[in-house]
């Protein structure tokens, strides 16, 4: 069955386009306008585009079966390449992915890709420094992941503009520089899935995050965070199963920031190799018994009972396990209560005497000579 559908256009604005009226038919469910010049062997692509007979570097396919329309362009010379090829009517608007790769661009223009509206944008080894905040403004109804990555000279982004995507599910922009996130505590993103800001250069605190009910992992690996928000910055997450932040000199774990409300998820928190000499009492609260906790190569000398012990005791019966590998243990009195209850140690893995003991081989009995009742 066949349906008209009429989409009203209006192409990059700014550069005084008048608006266009175009006319769709719903062909295999998808906007089709058979009017439109489109590529011989993908009849939902449009035809190549060319630049004083050289042809611009983007491709277009699409499978038989769901006809959805999938976008790669590689080396182009800049932007301005990237507008012209998608500043022209398509067989059909929507897309399935559209993806900008080693490219020279420098800049993310405002409407980039016109009116197209893809589930995916992927862009990564281009040279990118800057991103207008409404560089994407039309893909806002049907973006779904959004990845920018591997962008040496990207320090910024626009954060802000996010608010306007309502089913973004999964927001990538690994391997960058970017140095502030500050404004994601204020986003309200209720179908973000996945938030990964791995290999940055953030140097900052990572903020509460409040409006992401649907939050199910965040990575921050290695990016120069200095600290995590004070004001239970996870609290809010009902569905986090996934907190990786190894890597990060964070160097102490303060009271609540890893507090839990009535998340039943949460599978793993990962603190490895973030200089950590100290974890406050309450730092880890409402934890599950299967929740592991990895703490491996750090720069733990002592485990004081008010800090550990809640956290061990909630692992009981549980399959969750308090990773220290790689940290050198004082052995003293301060550790008596966990080497004189052999149940604790069942959820520890690692933890070696700075002489390489490890804990869990330490006779029970073994420090109350040496310790005043």
């Amino acid at each position: 069955v066949l349906r008209e559908v009429f989409f009203f256009l209006s192409i990059l604005a700014a550069d005084g386009a008048e608006q266009l009226t175009v006319k769709y038919e719903l062909v295999n469910g998808i906007p089709y306008n058979k009017d439109v010049p489109r590529d011989d062997n993908y009849p939902y692509c449009p035809r190549p585009l060319y630049i004083d007979n050289q042809p611009i570097s983007c491709s277009c396919s699409h499978n038989d079966d769901i006809y959805l329309p999938s976008f790669i362009c590689n080396t182009v010379s800049n932007a301005d390449e990237i507008v012209s090829y998608f500043n022209r009517t398509f067989p059909t608007y929507l897309a399935e992915k559209i993806t900008i790769s080693n490219s020279t661009a420098r800049i993310i223009p405002e409407n980039i890709f016109a009116d197209k509206q893809p589930k995916q944008i992927t862009w990564y080894n281009n040279r990118i420094n800057d991103i207008d905040p409404n560089a994407f403004t039309f893909t806002r109804p049907k973006l779904e992941i959004l990845e920018i990555k591997y962008e040496p000279e990207l320090e910024r982004f626009p954060f802000k503009s996010l608010n306007e995507f309502p089913f973004l599910r999964e927001l990538r922009l690994n391997n960058n520089k970017l140095r502030n996130i500050t404004d994601l505590g204020g986003l309200a993103l209720s179908n973000l899935e996945i938030l990964n800001l791995d290999y940055n250069m953030i140097e900052t605190e990572f903020p509460k995050l409040r409006f992401f009910p649907n939050l199910v992992s965040v990575s921050v690996e290695q990016s120069l965070l200095t600290s995590i928000s004070p004001e239970l910055p996870f609290k809010e997450l009902q569905l986090i199963e996934v907190i990786n932040f190894r890597g990060n000199p964070l160097g102490s774990i303060k009271t609540g920031t890893f507090s839990f409300g009535e998340q039943r998820n949460i599978q793993s928190i990962d603190l490895s190799a973030c200089g950590i000499s100290s974890i406050e009492p309450g730092a880890f609260f409402s934890l599950r018994s299967d929740t592991n906790v990895i703490l491996q190569n750090n720069a733990l000398t002592t485990l004081p009972e008010n800090s550990f012990r809640s956290i061990l005791e909630t692992m009981l019966g549980g399959t969750g396990k308090m990773d220290l590998t790689g940290n050198k243990i004082v052995c003293c009195c301060d550790i008596n209560w966990l080497v004189a209850d052999i149940s604790l140690q069942t959820s520890l893995i690692g933890g070696s005497c700075a002489g390489g003991a490890a804990i869990t081989q330490l006779p029970s009995d073994y420090l109350i000579p040496l310790c005043p009742a």
